[in-house]
């Protein structure tokens, strides 16, 4: 793991964690206020949020993974 990738890491994780603060906090003091159908609308974008995201970045940086492992199988090769 390169230090890129403990900084995206850690940036990750610190995202994450605003993230599901703020969802407590809306969650303890704004939902009881919405109507049902807001609610249920939010209740839907927030779970696509949070189980997409971390898998957008999971995504991210198998991409990000797999051009380095690329560039450094096509430098071997140039050096053989």
């Amino acid at each position: 793991m390169q230090r890129s990738d403990i900084l995206a890491l850690l940036g990750s994780l610190g995202i994450t964690g605003l993230l599901l603060w703020g969802l407590v906090y809306f969650v303890n003091e704004w939902w009881a206020r919405l109507p049902k159908a807001v609610a249920l609308t939010v209740c839907i974008l927030l779970a696509v949020m949070v189980i997409g995201y971390p898998i957008y970045a999971l995504a991210r940086w198998s991409d990000r993974y797999l051009e380095r492992a690329r560039a450094a199988k096509a430098q071997e090769e140039r050096k053989d």
